[in-house]
């Protein structure tokens, strides 16, 4: 219990630590100024960004194999929160996931259905973000190739074969039917570790067998998650005065959420965002001097009122657990 409660401690401070040194590098003034100048734009943005939450909770709730099920708006509290500690912690999508599994286990669900539910629906979301990222990145070379370089004709050429790739084994090793496991006792702690995982991936493979239905569900919510979820690039470009396509966003938005995932273990992915959106906007031929910084301030701005969203709902919940202590 004790080392529970330290582990606890250290998890808070460590998100309020990269909180502070977020908000430190974000301009509020600019971002203020920024802001007005998207007139009724924000609206469609912060509409866009919320039912993209909602779907990512509704991809969640078909990876949970219990007939005790939380309500949607919890659910969508728990990921809305999980989605903040993934920026904002430094052990990334981990910390956000064991949060999940925690408060999944405190709401009557079992240690073994919370664990294998944010685990599928984490592995559900790389392999939709994955196949999206080659039907967007197959769309791009199919209509702007002839007006690339080379070397980066080349580079995505080698990105999407690597994610093809990638996408495969993934699926493939999520589909492998497990074998008779040895179920004794092991002589190393990595052979005691190996099998968990060999259990956990054989679970995972049974559930998507025996619900497939659910499993489809889920990929369907996961997949329009990130499509929604692009919707806010697109608005706020178009806001600022470039006309790009809902393809052109979903391009740009794929391209630089996959990025930022190669850098998440960055406290709010500080300086490492801004230089990913201003790459990504270069390869839209965007390549106004303050677009990329304006995009960035924009962007900021939304993840710090979706952020005070999530720290509202986190005192909520506390709030509601010392209640059910209490009575």
């Amino acid at each position: 219990m004790r080392m529970n409660k330290t582990v606890r401690v250290v998890f808070i401070i460590s998100v309020i630590v990269s909180l502070f040194l977020f908000l430190r590098t974000t301009d509020i003034r600019e971002s203020i100024a920024q802001i007005e100048r998207l007139n009724y734009h924000i609206l469609l943005i912060l509409i866009s960004t919320f039912l993209a939450y909602i779907l990512g909770a509704l991809g969640w709730k078909y990876c949970i194999d219990s007939d005790t099920m939380p309500s949607l708006p919890r659910l969508f509290a728990l990921r809305h929160i999980c989605n903040v500690i993934t920026i904002f912690n430094p052990s990334g999508a981990v910390a956000g996931e064991i949060y999940n599994a925690d408060m999944l286990i405190q709401s009557g669900i079992s240690r073994e259905v919370a664990y294998k539910s944010v685990l599928l629906s984490r592995i559900m979301m790389i392999i939709s973000q994955m196949i999206l990222l080659l039907v967007v990145i197959g769309w791009f070379m199919s209509g702007h190739s002839q007006k690339m370089s080379d070397p980066l004709r080349n580079i995505l050429y080698g990105t999407f074969v690597v994610f093809l790739i990638m996408a495969g084994l993934l699926t493939f090793l999520i589909l492998k039917k497990g074998k008779n496991e040895h179920t004794g006792s092991f002589d190393k702690k990595w052979q005691h570790q190996a099998h968990r995982i060999r259990q956990m991936r054989s679970s995972l493979a049974k559930y998507i067998q025996n619900q497939p239905r659910k499993a489809a569900l889920a990929f369907v919510f996961f997949t329009l998650h990130w499509i929604m979820g692009s919707l806010e690039l697109y608005f706020i470009i178009n806001a600022l005065g470039y006309h790009i396509g809902i393809w052109d966003g979903l391009f740009l938005d794929t391209l630089i959420v996959v990025s930022k995932s190669a850098v998440a273990f960055i406290p709010g992915q500080i300086g490492a965002e801004e230089l990913i959106n201003k790459l990504a906007l270069y390869l839209m031929k965007l390549n106004s001097a303050g677009l990329w910084l304006s995009v960035s301030i924009l962007r900021r701005a939304r993840q710090l009122f979706w952020s005070g969203i999530a720290l509202l709902f986190y005192i909520g919940i506390r709030q509601g657990q010392k209640r059910a202590k209490l009575s």
